[in-house]
């Protein structure tokens, strides 16, 4: 049974990986087509509104982690008593939570439009493509969330992708056919809730096929404890995830819901590739957390960890820095309403999302040690950071002084988690944090200017885009590789090292495994 367990990581991994490709593919191109078909404002309205919307998630508020957890023991027991008390009690709960979760999205669907009217939607229209938006996470507590728990604490995240993966593919192709037919954007819009249905029925008939015990209507488990550290882990997830959703919400109530479309392209590319660099993270928080539980040091695999996440942020952003402009330009070409086109705004993204995604090793450290109540006071300085800067800046300054409010905000956040840990747990020295954050602005303000201005290119084509963007990640990663080689030589030869290491037990399994089938 273990063995078999094991064997599902490689098939998790893949299958996580491809359904982040797919959602990266259709958050790409499905926006275009929303902006081709009803303009810039109508796709400004859908991004505010899912960045509203996702605010109510919060609802859950660590619920899923709990059931998890409580579902390790009773499935690795094989108790069906426990387990299907526990499910009977997840069951119940997101039901809860779906019914509340409706009733926001309702007052949200009236209140919305009078808060901000739009004259490309009438006022019916304009409520029930709020509520649409809003009904799909209803939708998704009350049908999915249970299987969900289940698939997940026994170690089955392949199914729930394999699930997504096909949903995300049915949606984008019917999507696609309403969109040419000029339908309403109301109709279009709730085609997400339909795959999600689909999505639903597949892991339902999975459970019902593997899972013949499993009863959701059972006599449900009345006390599940919660972590003790359930709060404070959310006031850190809000902190960091109202980067992403709170600037459009911002742009849109302040500048109108055009420039908030103009945010949203901008943010569509840095959120995607914060989705590439935040793989990194994946299994590093639980190896961390072993070591300690070990009573082992991790100030070592602590930095080396660090070094290797700030080269890849230099690459990607600064990469990034260099080919927004011209991505842009082929990306909003079917419509022209609005000016898409500012280099400043390349150049703050690009710095702001590296800076964001400058957390990856800190939140891991965090999450490994459960380092949440001390840093309360924190996130919550960070979250009115966000909040009352980012508006005053947007007020004055429009969109650039709200980008240089949440790049505050990182390295705020960044520099307080950092102190945090080092007094709790790492014996670090933030000097050296604040050090490779500065050499990570300096290089992609560098590559900025000097990229932009070797490729000061405006007619070329996306296959043409995808070349250029190729030699310039290959540049990236020599002249990164180069300067911080020269910054830090041991952390350098010390992360050369680890990765050749890696390199050669993977082929070394595989030759292994090449040679039992033999």
């Amino acid at each position: 049974m273990n063995q078999s367990k094991n064997d599902r990581l490689p098939l998790n991994m893949a299958t996580y990986a491809l359904l982040q490709i797919v959602n990266m593919l259709v958050g790409i191109f499905l926006p275009r087509l929303f902006l081709a078909a009803y303009g810039s404002e109508i796709n400004g309205i859908i991004s505010t509104v899912n960045s509203f919307v996702s605010y109510f998630s919060y609802l859950e508020a660590g619920l899923g982690l709990t059931l998890i957890h409580s579902l390790f023991k009773p499935l690795a027991n094989q108790d069906t008593d426990k387990i299907n008390g526990v499910l009977s009690y997840s069951n119940k709960q997101y039901k809860n939570i779906s019914y509340i979760y409706f009733a926001l999205v309702v007052a949200l669907s009236l209140i919305f439009p009078l808060i901000k009217g739009s004259d490309a939607l009438g006022s019916f229209e304009f409520i029930s493509l709020v509520f649409v938006i809003g009904a799909y996470g209803a939708v998704d507590f009350y049908t999915m969330a249970k299987y969900r728990v289940l698939l997940t604490a026994d170690r089955k995240e392949y199914i729930i992708s394999g699930a997504m993966i096909i949903a995300q593919l049915i949606r984008f192709v019917f999507v696609w056919l309403l969109l040419s037919f000029k339908l309403s954007v109301v109709l279009v819009k709730i085609v997400p809730i339909i795959t999600l249905l689909v999505r639903s029925i597949i892991l339902k008939l999975y459970v019902k096929k593997y899972y013949k015990e499993v009863d959701f209507s059972a006599i449900a488990c009345e006390n599940i404890p919660a972590s003790k550290h359930r709060w404070d882990a959310l006031l850190l997830q809000i902190s960091i995830t109202t980067s992403i959703s709170l600037p459009t919400i911002i742009v849109s109530q302040v500048l109108g819901y055009k420039e908030a479309n103009v945010y949203a392209i901008y943010s569509l590319i840095a959120s995607s590739m914060i989705s590439i660099v935040s793989s990194l993270s994946s299994g590093v928080s639980p190896m961390l957390g072993r070591n300690i539980a070990m009573n082992q040091s991790i100030n070592k695999i602590y930095d080396m960890y660090d070094f290797i996440v700030t080269v890849t942020l230099s690459v990607v952003f600064s990469t990034m820095s260099v080919m927004t402009i011209s991505f842009v330009r082929i990306y909003t070409n079917v419509v022209s309403d609005v000016n898409y086109i500012y280099p400043i705004y390349a150049l703050l993204f690009s710095l702001f999302g590296a800076l964001y995604s400058y957390r990856i090793p800190i939140t891991a450290v965090i999450n490994a040690a459960a380092i949440y109540r001390e840093n309360r006071i924190n996130n919550i300085i960070n979250l009115l950071i966000q909040l009352v800067l980012g508006i005053a800046c947007t007020l004055i300054f429009g969109i650039p002084g709200l980008l240089v409010a949440l790049i505050l905000s990182s390295v705020h956040r960044n520099i307080s988690l950092t102190t945090i840990n080092n007094k709790v747990l790492l014996k670090g020295n933030i000097y050296k944090s604040v050090v490779r954050q500065l050499v990570m602005i300096l290089t992609i303000t560098a590559s900025f200017l000097i990229g932009n201005y070797i490729f000061s290119i405006n007619d070329i084509n996306f296959i043409q885009w995808i070349a250029i963007a190729i030699l310039t990640v290959i540049i990236e990663c020599f002249l990164c590789l180069l300067i911080y080689t020269v910054i830090d030589i041991n952390n350098s030869k010390e992360a050369f090292s680890f990765i050749k290491s890696k390199i050669k037990s993977l082929l070394k399994n595989r030759n292994k495994e090449i040679s039992n089938d033999k």
